[in-house]
């Protein structure tokens, strides 16, 4: 469009346009300019109400409001470089600026609804959608600018959002006859039939377009409007519904794709040919079937119903939607279907992966045709599960048996030990074996007699029978996966008894004490049931396999269990010696007190019995090394107290003595 001459208008004087606007001055230009907006702002308003009164006129004669603002923003752009470094001018330049700018949004936004049903008419349906997704954008930043209501009219912003309301409105219903007519899924008893037409040439009135419409026309426009998802999740769910899951229920259907100039078909069904096969038994055949069959459809998928589509570059995040909503349908039907049929009965084939290789060939294919990406290979992940999949749920029962450890009674107790026996992997004396002799010199090998929980030797038990199975041998049913797990279902067990044991109270000795004892007895055999097997375990567990590390946390329960034990203990001696504690106490009037003698004595009475009570119960439950570590602990208090008090008394004499 040629720019046609232009007046400054401001105040009802005008001028000609032929002063150049570059030689004016300073307080002239910021005149011009001003007058420049008003202008664009006036015809502006102009374009918008005639445009909504439907005006005949409005195209051939109606002044565009692109050529005023285009003119006021180069002269704006004039000013503002000539007058830089004038404070008062740049203030004035900055308002005039948020005007234009506002100004230059509205008239933006009406050019782009103007030439919607021109668009719409001529099969323009991606640059209609692009200018109303324009249009909206620029009339929400003329609502979200605080300054808009006082530079332009908001009746005229109100007027155009009514217009964007009819013309997207009127968009919507183009595209949906355009995806209704360019994808026609149609059922027919037990055929169906998937059409693609590569153009549609006329409107829902049978007007011929002038720019035919495109599957890649359409998708843009979608796009651009916020619908494409919801048109894809349709069309996923058609295509799942009426040709992969007929082929996943029934390898055997027939598939045949036709191609034409304007489209395609793809039939699925037994009216495209005699049924002459039917779904194999063999899951391994039948799984190849359905690859088959699938990459048929892929195929179909990838160059018809996107025909010409660029689905690696401007519709790639389209493409990528539609088979992310397949796959997330498909997939865990696969595995049902096609996965666990493919599993092996015996668990000495499950390395063998020879049958699953067609399972593993079709989920390349989607991935070699772009609908899903390397991270969501879901069937290869579970083929991997799968080589684990018998011994993980013999380790799911093997780790329920702890649960069922942690429900006994931790009241009832044993004795396990002795000083002259080694314990065996289950913690009782290993009586006569070979070369025992030999192994019991090693003290380190030994565990001091002592009582212990029935459930910590039943976890000890457990542990024992598990980690036997990891030993290598020519058992089918053992193989380095199966032992790898089993050592991992020993380690996982002591872990979980270690974090669902209860901690006892501090005025329960007796369950501290057992606590102790199982904590001990539990760290012995995390250091010796690696050394005793160790040698027998397959090379990839010799290598990496340890139980040693979980002996710290179970070394700081034991710890945990019994100092609250000790400290209460320590805490009633100190009461129970009352005065023994305070300095300068006893002194020499003390022997003539009968009185201040009894409850000195009454003091350490108590104080002793408190000790003889604790030592009781260790005697009967800690080892003997522990038992006298616990006695010495809690005889400390007395000792420390009888003997600070005898330092400080004064000299008695024989005959007060004997007195």
């Amino acid at each position: 469009m040629v720019r046609g001459s232009r007046r400054y208008r401001r105040g009802g004087a005008a001028r000609e346009d032929t002063l150049d606007f570059a030689q004016l001055s300073g307080d002239a230009q910021l005149a011009a300019l001003e007058a420049l907006v008003d202008d664009a702002r006036t015809t502006t308003y102009e374009a918008i109400g005639m445009h909504a009164s439907d005006a005949p006129s409005a195209r051939i004669y109606g002044a565009d409001p692109l050529d005023a603002v285009a003119t006021a923003n180069e002269k704006f752009e004039t000013a503002r470089e000539q007058q830089q470094g004038d404070a008062a001018a740049d203030a004035q330049l900055d308002s005039i600026g948020r005007a234009l700018r506002a100004v230059v949004r509205l008239a933006k936004a009406h050019a782009n609804l103007r030439d919607i049903d021109e668009q719409l008419q001529h099969g323009d349906v991606a640059v209609a959608a692009s200018a109303v997704a324009e249009a909206a954008t620029l009339l929400a930043e003329l609502q979200t600018d605080p300054d808009s209501p006082k530079l332009v009219a908001r009746a005229s912003v109100e007027t155009l959002q009514t217009l964007l309301i009819k013309k997207r409105a009127a968009l919507r219903a183009e595209l949906d006859y355009v995806a209704a007519e360019t994808y026609r899924i149609s059922v027919h008893g037990p055929l169906a039939d998937v059409a693609v037409a590569y153009s549609i040439a006329s409107n829902a009135d049978g007007v011929p377009y002038e720019n035919p419409v495109t599957p890649s026309d359409l998708f843009f426009a979608l796009a651009e409007l916020g619908l494409a998802r919801a048109r894809l999740d349709a069309l996923a769910d058609a295509l799942a519904a009426r040709c992969f899951l007929p082929l996943l229920r029934n390898s055997s259907e027939p598939v045949a794709v036709v191609h034409t100039k304007i489209g395609a078909t793809m039939s699925i069904g037994a009216f495209v040919g005699a049924r002459s096969e039917t779904a194999p038994a063999d899951p391994v055949a039948r799984c190849s079937q359905v690859r088959d069959k699938w990459a048929v459809v892929l195929d179909f998928v990838q160059s018809d119903v996107f025909h010409d589509v660029d689905v690696a570059d401007d519709h790639a995040d389209v493409y990528t939607y539609l088979g992310s909503r397949l796959w997330a349908a498909l997939c865990p039907l696969l595995r049902e279907s096609l996965l666990v049929p493919l599993v092996p009965d015996a668990a000495a084939s499950i390395d063998d992966t020879q049958q699953l290789v067609p399972l593993l060939e079709l989920e390349e294919k989607w991935l070699a045709v772009g609908l899903i990406s390397a991270d969501a290979l879901h069937i290869k992940a579970a083929v991997k599960d799968l080589l684990q999949a018998y011994v993980s749920k013999r380790r799911r029962d093997l780790l329920t048996t702890v649960a069922s450890v942690l429900a006994i009674d931790d009241a009832n107790t044993v004795v396990v030990g002795g000083e002259t026996s080694l314990l065996d992997a289950g913690g009782k004396p290993a009586g006569h074996k070979k070369n025992s002799k030999k192994v019991s010199a090693d003290a380190s090998l030994t565990f001091p007699r002592c009582s212990v929980s029935a459930r910590a030797q039943t976890l000890v038990d457990f542990a024992r029978e598990t980690i036997a199975l990891t030993v290598a041998q020519e058992d089918a049913e053992n193989t380095p996966n199966t032992a790898a797990l089993y050592f991992h279902a020993v380690r996982d067990s002591f872990c979980l008894y270690r974090c669902l044991t209860p901690r006892p109270a501090g005025d329960d000795p007796k369950r501290a004490f057992v606590l102790f004892n199982d904590c001990e007895y539990i760290c012995h055999h995390l250091a010796t049931l690696g050394l005793r097997y160790r040698d027998k375990w397959p090379p990839a567990l010799q290598s990496s396999a340890t139980l040693v590390d979980v002996v710290a946390s179970y070394r700081a329960l034991a710890k945990a269990s019994i100092s609250p034990v000790l400290t209460r203990t320590k805490d009633r001696i100190q009461h129970a010696l009352g005065k023994w504690t305070q300095a300068d106490w006893l002194l020499a009037d003390i022997v003539d007190d009968q009185l201040l003698l009894d409850k000195a004595e009454n003091s350490l009475v108590l104080a002793s019995g408190i000790v003889s009570q604790i030592a009781g119960v260790a005697a009967a439950h800690l080892p003997d090394s522990m038992h006298f570590r616990v006695l010495g602990l809690l005889i400390g208090p007395i000792a420390e107290a009888v003997s600070s008090r005898l330092k400080q008394a004064v000299l008695i004499s024989d005959s007060a003595a004997r007195a």
